[in-house]
């Protein structure tokens, strides 16, 4: 297996669904805050041609106009032999109606070349206001301007953003959504689009029942380029089943849920398959 391949992995399934184990997502619940809270917890098993490549999982809190977000991706098995990583986030800001928000953004790596990389964003209005690296980014060979910066979220932030049901335009086609994301490095698009209605049964027993078919889209502008992009290889086609979930806790809040993400390739299928899923504290409804 090649490094290339894993970066698209990182591309596909992290890039969109960039999570962390269930932690209530920045801590316990304010006793100043009257608002309803409402949480949710995912977990990923990422494969590629059928072998364990590692885990992913997402935790995410709502509570009036605030969230907190906190995330890990974590390589295993075999694929440590080429490649292995682990990431840790946490985003945190303010989601008022149809904008999401990220005042911070802490993220901490590290793989074989990079034993621990440290990155801290800020943010106002109109987009991050300062990058920290540790060790320093070298960004002058591909440089991302202000103007290109401006109105982005982080990682983590867009991974929110798309589950959280803020970015819905059209209830007809409810994973119609483009997340501009600011990574410190990188500038570039994660774009959902509707195909289809459809029945899933997924194997793990997780859920059945109805979901959408939505293809992903990483459309890259500007920064440090992917291992994938930088050969001249254009990235497979992304597809996700997304389920819609609706909170007990906050009756305002509703949520698109992918279950299942994946692309074929040259070396079999890639796919992120949910292995857990609460809303609210509660597993979700297995339907039929």
């Amino acid at each position: 297996m090649k490094t290339a391949q894993i970066g698209f992995l990182g591309t596909c399934c992290a890039g969109f669904i960039l999570a962390a184990p269930a932690l209530g997502a920045g801590g316990e619940a304010s006793d100043a805050n009257p608002s309803p809270a409402s949480t949710l917890d995912l977990s990923y098993d990422l494969y590629v041609g059928g072998i364990p490549l590692g885990k992913v999982a997402m935790s995410a809190r709502f509570q009036g106009n605030d969230y907190k977000a906190i995330s890990s991706l974590e390589t295993k098995g075999i694929v440590n032999a080429f490649w292995q990583a682990k990431i840790e986030a946490a985003s945190s800001g303010s989601a008022d109606g149809s904008k999401l928000q990220p005042n911070l953004y802490d993220s901490f790596s590290q793989n074989r070349s990079v034993q621990r990389q440290h990155a801290t964003l800020t943010f106002g209005p109109d987009g991050p206001k300062s990058v920290m690296g540790d060790p320093p980014y070298r960004d002058n060979k591909y440089p991302v301007s202000e103007t290109q910066k401006k109105g982005t979220l982080d990682p983590l932030s867009a991974a929110v953003y798309l589950t959280s049901g803020i970015a819905i335009a059209d209830q007809a086609k409810p994973c119609d959504a483009t997340a501009p994301v600011f990574d410190g490095r990188r500038r570039y698009n994660v774009v959902s689009n509707f195909v289809k209605n459809t029945g899933v049964r997924m194997d793990n027993g997780l859920y059945a029942g109805p979901a959408m078919v939505c293809q992903i889209h990483y459309n890259e502008i500007a920064g440090y380029k992917q291992t994938v992009l930088e050969q001249n290889k254009k990235l497979p086609k992304m597809f996700a089943w997304v389920i819609t979930l609706q909170s007990s806790s906050d009756p305002n809040r509703r949520y698109m849920v992918p279950i299942r993400v994946w692309a074929e390739t040259e070396y079999g299928l890639v796919a992120a398959v949910a292995a857990q899923a609460k809303l609210d504290g509660q597993p979700i409804n297995r339907g039929g």
